[in-house]
Formats: C-alpha cells, sequence, structure tokens
C-alpha cells in the first residue's frame, strides 16, 4: 500500500524507470494476493468429495487491455471442448446490476447460464468483435457481453459453453438469438437522420457522418440536453534552454502561489519574469497560447455501429486517427460511457494536454464542482481570486489557474438540469465557460519544468535507455495509446452531487472477475449457488461500508460505515450479517486505538459561551440496541462480535 499511495506514483511526478519500478512492485503485489483470493474462494464454493475441480482458476487482472488468457485459451482453437467458469466477486456492500465483458478469442456463439438455487439458468449475451483501438499485443479478438447480478460482499457463478456443445447434450433447450450487429454506411453526403441509441432510460443521438455525441436524453425524469463533444489540445510552453536571470528575478520577480519569498530566495527557480516563465511539465500545466485547438472528427465512409445487447457507435479523430471513441449505452444503466483510445499524441509541432470537452445549454453561471477525494464536492468559481490570492489572479493563467484536481467526478447544474462526468482515474478538469465541462485526458511534452523530475513527461512504448551515467534516458519507440472511461449522467436541477456521489463506487471497485476452464460437459459440484457477507436490503443506499476486518480474536472484526450523501440515516447492526448473531458492539474512533467514549470523556471541551456553558452532543453514533446513526458525510468506526 505504501507503493500504491506514493505521492509520486499517484501524480506522476516521478521518473520513468521509476514508474516501471512501481508497476512491477505493484503488479508482484496483486499476483501474490490473486493467488491467496483464488485458494480462498475454492474452499468457500466448491465440494472437496473427488469431483471436477476449478484447478486453473485465475484472476483477470488486464480487462483493461481485454486480456484474459484462460478464457482465450479456451475459446482459441476451432472445435474446442472446454467450458468456462467464472466467479464475479462484488466488493461493495450493496446488491448491484452489471454487464460484464469477457476476452474470447473466438467468434462462435456460446451459451451463458447462471448458478440459482434451482440449478444453471440461461442469460442472454452476445459477441462482439473487439476492434483493438490501443493495439495490445496480446489482446482478445472478441468480447462476450452478458448481464450479472451481484449480491453485496459475495459473489456470483457463471459458466459459458459453445452453443454447438450444448445443442449436441441438451437439442430441446431454447436458447436466446445471438442480437444483430449492424455496419451501416454513412458519407459526407448522407441525408438519412442522426443515429439514436436508447436503452429505455437514455435516449442518445450521434451524428451519422462523424459518431459524435449531440443530445442526451433522461427519459425517466424528461430531461433533454443538447450537447457540443469536442476533442482538442492545449500546446505546451516550452523554451529550449530556458534561464533564470538573477536580477530580473530581483526587478520582476513572480512567486509561485503556495512559496514564501524566503523560499524563493533560496530556490530561484520558485521565481519567473513574466516573460520567461517556466516550461509546461510533471508538476506544471502551462499553455503557450491559452488556446484549445479543436482535434477535428473524420467524416467515416464505414461508421461502425453495434445494435444489440450494448449498444455502441465509434468514432474517429484528427489527422490519421490518433483519438478514437466508443460511446457505449449499456442495458438498465442511467449513463453514456464514454471510451477513449488517445496516441501516439504526434509531436511534431511540440507537445500537446490533451483534452475531452462538453458543452451543454446549462447555465452554470461560472459555477462548477469538483470532488474531494471521492467524497465531499466542492463549489469551484471560475477566476476565483479568493483562491490566489487578490495579486495572483488567474488573469495571467485563464486556462491552468481554473484547473482543479477531479478524483471521482465533477458537474454542473442550473435551475433546471444537471450535468456530470465520473472518471476512472484522476484527472485535471474545469469548466472555463458556462455550461462546458473540459477534462485532461492525456499529456506528452518534450521538456521538463524543472521542478524536480528532470525529464519531460514522454512515455513510449518501448522504453527508455538508462539514466546517466551509464545511458541518456532516450525514449524508445513511439508515444504510448492509452486508453480510459467516462460516464456521463444527465438529470435534474439540484440532484448533481446525489447522482455522482451514488454512483463514484461503482466505476472504482469494478466487478473482480475470476476465471477457470475445464473439460466441455464436465460438472462441477459447487457448495452453495452465491456467497454474500450481507444481506440484500441491508445498507441504505447512501451508505457505504468502508471496512470490515477480522481481528486477531476469533469472531471479531473491525466495521466503519460511511454516510455518503442526503440526510440522517439509521442502520441495524444486529440484520446486518446473515447466518450470525451480534454479541457485542463498541464504537472506536477514526484509527481505532481508543474507545469513543473514552476519547470523548477525555477530549477537550470548547466554550462556546452559552448561557448555560454546557457541551451539546453530537447526538448519533451507537444507540440502544445495536442501531447505528450515521449523520451526513460521518464515517464511524465499531469493534463488533459475531458468532454463528
Amino acid at each position: 500500500m505504501g507503493v500504491v499511495q506514493h505521492h509520486d506514483g499517484v501524480s506522476g511526478t516521478s521518473k520513468q524507470h521509476v514508474a516501471y519500478d512501481y508497476a512491477k512492485r505493484i503488479a508482484a503485489g496483486m499476483n501474490k494476493a490473486s493467488i491467496f483470493v483464488t485458494d480462498a474462494l475454492q474452499k468457500l464454493l466448491l465440494k472437496s468429495d473427488g469431483g471436477v475441480q476449478l484447478d486453473n482458476l485465475t484472476y483477470c487482472n488486464l480487462l483493461n487491455e481485454t486480456i484474459c488468457t484462460v478464457s482465450q485459451e479456451a475459446t482459441k482453437k476451432e472445435g474446442n471442448k472446454e467450458d468456462i467458469y467464472i466467479i464475479l466477486y462484488n466488493a461493495l456492500a450493496k446488491q448491484r446490476h452489471e454487464v460484464v465483458s469477457l476476452p474470447i478469442d473466438s467468434s462462435s456463439r456460446f451459451v451463458v447460464e447462471q448458478l440459482t438455487i434451482e440449478g444453471w439458468v440461461t442469460i442472454d449475451n452476445e459477441v462482439m468483435a473487439n476492434e483493438n483501438y490501443a493495439q495490445v499485443k496480446w489482446a482478445a479478438s472478441n468480447l462476450l457481453f452478458f448481464e450479472v447480478e451481484l449480491p453485496p460482499l459475495g459473489v456470483s457463478i457463471y459458466r459459458v459453453a459453445s452453443l454447438q456443445d450444448k445443442q449436441l447434450s441438451s437439442a430441446s433447450t431454447n436458447y436466446p438469438a445471438v442480437p444483430r450487429k449492424l455496419l451501416r454506411p454513412s458519407t459526407q453526403n448522407d441525408k438519412e437522420e442522426d443515429i439514436i441509441m436508447t436503452n429505455d432510460i437514455l435516449s442518445v443521438t450521434l451524428d451519422r457522418a462523424t459518431g459524435v455525441v449531440k443530445s442526451i436524453s433522461n427519459l425517466r425524469e424528461g430531461i433533454r440536453m443538447k450537447v457540443d463533444q469536442q476533442y482538442g489540445f492545449y500546446k505546451s510552453f516550452f523554451q529550449d534552454n530556458p534561464t533564470l536571470d538573477q536580477k530580473a528575478l530581483k526587478d520582476n520577480e513572480k512567486c509561485l502561489p503556495g512559496y514564501t519569498d524566503n523560499e524563493g530566495d533560496e530556490h530561484p527557480w520558485l521565481k519567473w519574469p513574466i516573460a520567461d516563465a517556466p516550461n509546461s511539465g510533471a508538476y506544471i500545466f502551462r499553455p503557450s497560447d491559452q488556446k484549445l485547438h479543436t482535434i477535428i472528427p473524420q467524416q467515416q465512409t464505414q461508421l461502425v455501429v453495434k445494435d444489440g445487447l450494448v449498444k455502441e457507435v465509434h468514432s474517429v479523430l484528427g489527422e490519421g486517427g490518433w483519438v478514437k471513441q466508443i460511446a457505449r449505452l449499456l442495458p438498465g444503466k442511467d449513463f453514456l460511457e464514454i471510451e477513449y483510445v488517445v496516441g501516439p499524441v504526434p509531436i511534431d509541432d511540440g507537445g500537446k494536454e490533451v483534452v475531452s470537452k462538453w458543452t451543454t445549454t446549462i447555465e452554470s453561471d461560472g459555477h462548477f464542482f469538483t470532488d474531494s477525494n471521492g467524497r465531499e464536492f466542492q463549489k469551484r468559481k471560475r477566476g476565483n481570486h479568493n483562491v490566489f490570492g487578490p495579486d495572483n489572479t488567474t488573469a495571467i493563467e485563464p486556462v491552468a489557474g481554473n484547473y482543479y484536481p477531479v478524483n471521482a467526478a465533477i458537474y454542473i447544474e442550473d435551475d433546471t438540469s444537471s450535468f456530470g462526468i465520473l472518471v476512472d482515474r484522476s484527472q485535471g478538469g474545469s469548466s472555463l465557460i458556462d455550461g462546458s465541462i473540459e477534462l485532461m485526458i492525456q499529456r506528452r511534452i518534450l521538456y521538463d519544468d524543472s521542478r524536480g523530475v528532470g525529464e519531460p513527461m514522454n512515455e513510449t512504448d518501448s522504453g527508455i535507455t538508462p539514466n546517466k551515467p551509464y545511458g541518456n534516458a532516450e525514449r524508445l519507440g513511439n508515444g504510448v495509446i492509452i486508453k480510459g472511461h467516462h460516464r456521463l449522467v444527465v438529470g435534474k436541477a439540484g440532484r448533481g452531487a446525489s447522482k455522482m456521489r451514488s454512483m463514484v463506487d461503482e466505476i472504482f471497485s469494478q466487478p473482480h472477475v475470476f476465471v477457470a476452464s475445464t473439460q466441455a460437459g464436465a460438472e462441477v459440484s459447487f457448495e452453495r449457488n452465491n456467497l454474500s457477507m450481507l444481506h440484500s436490503a441491508s445498507l441504505p443506499d447512501n451508505v457505504m461500508l468502508v471496512s470490515f476486518i477480522a481481528l486477531g480474536v476469533e469472531g471479531t472484526f473491525l466495521l466503519r460505515l460511511g454516510h455518503q450523501y442526503g440526510p440522517t440515516v439509521e442502520v441495524d447492526l444486529q440484520h446486518l450479517f446473515p447466518g450470525k448473531r451480534l454479541v457485542s458492539v463498541k464504537e472506536k474512533t477514526l484509527s481505532a486505538n481508543q474507545d469513543r467514549k473514552d476519547w470523548e470523556d477525555r477530549r477537550f471541551r470548547w466554550d462556546y459561551s452559552t448561557e448555560d456553558n454546557s457541551f451539546s452532543p453530537r447526538g448519533g453514533g451507537l444507540q440502544d440496541g445495536g442501531r447505528v446513526v450515521l449523520h451526513p458525510m460521518e464515517i464511524l468506526t465499531f469493534e463488533i462480535v459475531l458468532l454463528s
């Protein structure tokens, strides 16, 4: 965890060799952890009666690259007689409906079944070609999509078999037809109507010639929003050999916000004359001309449109097609998923800072909201002099000066509607004009900003030579190609924060996929059809299970509950855990190193000069009978004892 949470590893302010070492250590830790988890799943779910076992059960940790070795090997050869077993783990404390995509190397038809209390039940599925825009070497040729139901803090079990094998073993079974896939022609002079995707919750209109989004409608809330979608880039400011004139620093000095004059005297690079400001780099975002240069969508002669269980429209943008997009609508979901693929970023005219921008009709009046480390939302004001002080207005850097960190989501709203975007990684974001949101999705920079990294942010696909004195840290190969996801949400006014916060955990904690293969038709004996550590409706929608950790004494656990949005709620710990009896519960401090009551008795009481000079207790926390009251945004910690 120390490696994962290191500030240079999180923010990218490290040398490339260090970044490679971070990735290596994290991968090693994940591999060890996955061995432990797969062993635990086998012991919890499988009967130990000497029957067929899932010996090659493996955690698919490269799904973002469309790679899962076990499922690909099981489907690679024509006529391969293997069944695939999938165990899905939901780490959230709420029941979920999701659409899972499994990498496969076959375009054949398959039967997907879920293990229920009545036995195996067939569910809808769809095989779609993987366009592999990211050019991943070992990526699967196809994806198998199917809908799943996941219990809170538990697992569900699924099986995938070749339709041909199933027909041979049970000719009388009815299997769902494979939904159609369309490849619709489109030309620059095409007069047909725009493309419309719908899933009965959202309706999305896209341009037939380019595939970019034109409007999003929330059918349940009666909100229709026109949008202008745009990809663009800011040109990175740079000087080949920036120098600091000590006399100029004294005569016309500017100190970076957040640094004192003394620090500037000790480190001259903290100050600069306006004409000789530092390069854009790992620490500093500084556009050269403050202008967003639009990446033009291509007029496509063959626009990819896939219409079935999962609906997709593909777009290509930029000269040479260095930006690609898939607008995806999933069944039962109230968001539009945008998958973007960027790279290699052209650098013939200098470094670029690539952004995705959405402009709506919302009258946001210069305000927008970004999350505070994934929890509360902070109201931001464009050009706010209170952020930089009266002498450091954003007029000097009107773009970079209005960018804020977006760890989970960003949204805007007015009196009638709201529009928000959830991110799958920390990004910089802003609203530089009313009704717009923009997020930085990739940077490729050719110069260092002299803040300590000592090399430019120019990651390539073939590595880097050793650092000095053994080499010159030369980049090898082409620029990397990155892939990411945004989720777009449209709703009524005043609901931006609650809608965003309710969806943040789902994009942060995707279902964990474990896959095994057996000979076709071999029956695997399971102890149970699913497994859940919580009752399905035990927690309110706005309460998150932050921690559930076994302590040293058997039956003793550390439990943390976090309030996420909305009004005060009550949770009954007596009915939280199925098949368990709550024996005792003690409220602890957040760090769990002492009892909450002892800490309350010892802590300093401020004199608020009330009439009777009395202290008013908070009124929440642990109540009689194992009930817990959580106030807005509160996190409470408990030590509980459970017995069967």
